[in-house]
């Protein structure tokens, strides 16, 4: 009964001084407050991973701000590695890579998180640079690296990356396996859509639509588990396309039209674009020409919108050749 009584007295003290939530000394309410920079970098990933790039910019240089202050170097690298690559998925790359110089002149392998934040950035501009090799040699690195330092996770993105940027078919399928196997291992099931996805894409670009249409059922089942909205209407509308290209019409159809409803529920152009061109392959493939031209017109109307003449010209050529030889 004593020690019982002991440690209740222990304890009791223990949640009084929590209630309390005595601050340092000679620290005003104001700063005691002040959210830390490891805090606003969580804050900052989520919104990320919400996709909300601009607002994650935002975040990010928020985050690096406090982080000098603070003197707190590994996150100042990762919200300096991440506020590059905000600008390289706004398409203001040029701006971004001044930020890219400043986490790697702050980076250093002692800090796995932000060495490993870093170098996934670092290769993503290599990528985005058109220098396949040298991306291809930052990932690899990175994947050695985040073996070695147990994050799994971000091993699990490097081997994406190399699936994405490696030469040849073999190694792109052979990443792709990686990367999937390591996600099963570590349990990170949230990178199985994207992985399977672009699985799925790499058998597409080789006409293998057989295999990639099992990928893309795969990525299915885990985007709709674990992503958003826009990432669940593509994963539907890869199936209906890759049926299309098999010829498959009458199945291609049951996916395409809610694709496109709901495509255009959202206002999402690029979506009822390619929605609507293969809808209308499918009509030209089982002999309807004049409603598989329509429809191929509405696609080019709403690539338009979504400004594809100026930033995706390989499918706006596309179309438009397409659309001449149907009338031709």
């Amino acid at each position: 009964m004593k020690y019982i009584l002991i440690l209740t007295i222990v304890l009791s003290s223990a949640s009084i001084v929590s209630a309390i939530d005595i601050k340092p000394r000679g620290m005003n309410v104001v700063e005691y407050n002040r959210p830390t920079a490891d805090s606003l970098l969580a804050e900052a990933d989520s919104v990320f991973q919400s996709r909300d790039y601009k607002s994650a910019l935002e975040s990010y240089q928020t985050t690096a701000t406090v982080a000098e202050k603070e003197f707190n170097n590994p996150i100042e690298v990762e919200a300096l590695s991440q506020i590059a690559r905000c600008y390289l998925l706004l398409g203001e790359k040029e701006t971004g890579r001044p930020f890219l110089e400043m986490a790697g002149a702050k980076a250093h392998e002692s800090d796995p998180l932000g060495w490993s934040r870093y170098l996934g950035v670092k290769g993503r501009f290599q990528w985005q640079d058109g220098d396949n090799r040298k991306a291809k040699a930052t990932f690899e690195q990175m994947y050695t690296f985040c073996n070695v330092s147990a994050l799994y996770g971000r091993a699990v993105d490097a081997a994406h990356m190399i699936a994405i940027v490696a030469d040849t078919f073999d190694e792109q399928i052979e990443w792709g396996k990686r990367g999937i196997e390591a996600a099963e291992a570590s349990g990170d099931e949230k990178w199985l859509g994207p992985l399977w996805n672009n699985m799925g894409g790499t058998y597409w670009d080789n006409k293998q639509f057989e295999s990639a249409l099992e990928c893309y059922r795969k990525a299915r089942e885990y985007h709709w588990r674990f992503s958003g909205e826009i990432a669940k209407l593509f994963a539907d509308y890869h199936i209906g396309m890759t049926l299309r290209f098999l010829g498959r019409y009458d199945e291609a159809r049951t996916w395409l039209r809610p694709v496109l409803a709901w495509a255009e529920r959202l206002e999402n152009h690029n979506a009822i674009g390619q929605a609507c061109e293969d809808l209308g392959e499918c009509e030209i493939g089982d002999g309807n020409k004049t409603e598989g031209l329509e429809l191929l017109k509405r696609a080019r109307d709403e690539y338009k919108r979504a400004g594809f003449d100026t930033s995706w010209q390989e499918v706006w050529d596309h179309i438009n050749t397409r659309i001449a030889e149907v009338e031709g």
